[in-house]
């Protein structure tokens, strides 16, 4: 494609996508349809902007992987751990029982067994972009529901593997049909995992706290996407999950101090990418079928989300999860995933099925995520219904791991930002700070105060630190303008978040309170202060009386310490 001709292309599509996910968004329907009917408009059937959709489409899964990594770094082992059962339990369930179901009704339909059963299994398999991106967008990743959807979705994740090794199996060409024994498949997966989990554990974090303590922002996040990329290769290359490896990855890193800020680094092309990803899937829905058996099409893609929601609306009853987030989890998992585009496709590499019945197998998977935004809507519904008739009521969501609900963010980890570690440790109160200095962060840690890598001037770091959720922001930053900066940040994004500042004299303070702080403290003001009511009570004025006089200074916003001869 000749250089005028991209730049022609990509001001349509993100002329058309702006349009549609602004539309979307204010629907309420979220901004993941917006992406999906973009991607309709723009291409074979719309405005035919690349006809190289296969090819996009799988280009643009790196957005999946950096996704799934993101995900990956809030999954600490010990609560991935305390997640087996749902994820073993419920999860093999759900992919069990749905693709039984499915698989009878391809018989049912004439489908020979062998293409019944991956049809079956393959459509039995959910979204995990789409879904995540969707809680994501909610803030619910970490509510109950979310938790109950993520493990079922991992345990998806995990179960290509199988399917894919099924595939040869069914169509007559042996295990691998490459002549590969089964033991050395087997081990070379061992031998990659076991590299990808050193490499993570032992050689990542080190690389990132040599370019920390240089100051090397660029370095750091060309090492953290060096990181992501190395372990969906490494997965790819014996062929099991890309988004597997780089969620196995983020997992191995969750614990680092250095979390939050290689979140930061990635998130941008995160977001490119998993639109990019979504509009590609929306590229692939082939209207001409849908055209010409319009109802028939239709109806089998809605017949596959029913069953796919009646099926864990009985297993949710099974393992006795509550109903309203049995139905959240039932109308938020009806789509048919990714994962299909994959499998389906080896199917058809190997012979088990023809390009028609590839064909149509897609358009179900694009279908079925363009009408999920509707569905998860209508279980949200029920949801909500059923909790007030219970007089109950839904789960808040609570953030990432380390950051819990209604907690505080201190900006900066200096002596001003350790002594108001130190007063919210001593009142019990949650709270995460950040600093850009490796070897402050370490004080904090040696200090046993919950201190991160981080610049928080980053919006990308803000949201990681829960800002939605928290109650306040402490600005510690010696800098005014690095400070500035968060403000500015805080009141475009999270405008009901009581921001505390500190300035170093009453003209700064002045400035920030225009512009909405809601408390700007004149350290070495205070400070001096402080020094005038101990020597007060050195020659005999009371506390109480010195803690007066203090107090009513400031009711009169200092006005005496503003006058010439002050």
């Amino acid at each position: 494609m000749h250089l005028d001709d991209f730049l022609i292309a990509a001001v349509i599509v993100l002329a058309v996508t702006a349009v549609c996910v602004s539309f979307s968004s204010r629907l309420g329907l979220g901004g993941v349809l917006g992406f999906l009917a973009a991607g309709a408009i723009v291409g074979p059937f719309g405005f035919e902007v690349t006809t190289q959709v296969e090819k996009l489409r799988n280009f643009a899964e790196i957005g999946v992987v950096l996704f799934l990594f993101i995900i990956g770094l809030e999954m600490e082992p010990r609560r991935l751990w305390a997640m087996r059962h749902s994820v073993f339990g419920f999860g093999t369930a759900q992919v069990a029982a749905t693709g039984v179901v499915i698989a009878a009704v391809a018989l049912a339909l004439g489908t020979v067994p062998e293409v019944a059963i991956i049809v079956g299994l393959g459509l039995a398999l959910s979204s995990t972009a789409f879904v995540l991106q969707m809680l994501n967008e909610r803030g619910e990743l970490m509510s109950e529901h979310g938790q109950a959807t993520f493990s079922v979705l991992l345990l998806q994740d995990l179960a290509i593997v199988p399917l894919l090794a099924l595939v040869p199996l069914l169509s007559g060409a042996g295990i691998g049909g490459d002549g590969e024994p089964l033991w050395q498949r087997a081990a070379g997966v061992a031998g990659v995992i076991a590299g990808v989990v050193v490499f993570g554990l032992y050689v990542v974090p080190w690389a990132l706290a040599q370019t920390a303590r240089r100051r090397n922002m660029e370095a750091f996040g060309i090492i953290s996407m060096l990181a992501v990329l190395a372990a969906a290769w490494a997965m790819e290359f014996v062929h099991l999950s890309m988004a597997l490896g780089a969620f196995l990855m983020g997992m191995l890193l969750s614990a680092s101090p250095y979390r939050y800020q290689m979140e930061a680094a990635i998130e941008p092309f995160k977001g490119l990418f998993i639109g990019l990803f979504f509009i590609a899937v929306g590229m692939s829905i082939n209207f001409g079928v849908v055209l010409d058996r319009p109802l028939e099409a239709l109806g089998l893609v809605l017949l596959i989300m029913a069953i796919k929601v009646a099926v864990l609306l009985a297993l949710g009853f099974a393992f006795r999860m509550q109903w309203p987030t049995v139905l959240r989890v039932a109308f938020l998992l009806p789509q048919c995933g990714e994962f299909g585009f994959v499998l389906f496709g080896a199917a058809k590499a190997t012979g088990l099925i023809g390009s028609f019945q590839f064909a149509v197998l897609l358009l179900f998977i694009s279908l079925s995520m363009l009408l999920t935004p509707l569905m998860a809507k209508l279980g949200y519904l029920l949801a909500n219904r059923v909790a007030e008739r219970a007089q109950t009521f839904p789960a808040l969501p609570v953030h990432i791991a380390g950051v819990p609900v209604r907690h505080v963010i201190v900006a900066g980890y200096g002596r001003v930002g350790r002594i108001v570690c130190c007063v919210l440790d001593r009142t019990g109160t949650p709270y995460v700070a950040f600093d850009v200095s490796p070897e402050r962060v370490a004080v904090g840690r040696l200090c046993k105060h919950n201190v991160k890598l981080g610049s928080v001037t980053s919006p990308a770091i803000l949201r990681a630190a829960g800002a939605s959720s928290a109650s306040a922001i402490v600005v510690t930053l010696r800098d005014l303008r690095d400070a500035e900066r968060v403000v500015s940040t805080v009141h475009t994004f999270y405008p009901e978040l009581s921001v505390h500042m500190r300035v170093p004299n009453l003209l700064s303070r002045d400035i920030m309170l225009r512009k909405g702080v809601s408390h700007a403290i004149p350290i070495t003001l205070e400070g001096s202060l402080q020094l005038g009511m101990e020597v007060a009570m050195s020659v005999g004025v009371t506390e109480a009386d010195a803690i007066h006089i203090l107090d009513a200074l400031r009711l009169e916003d200092y006005a005496p310490l503003r006058l010439p001869s002050s």
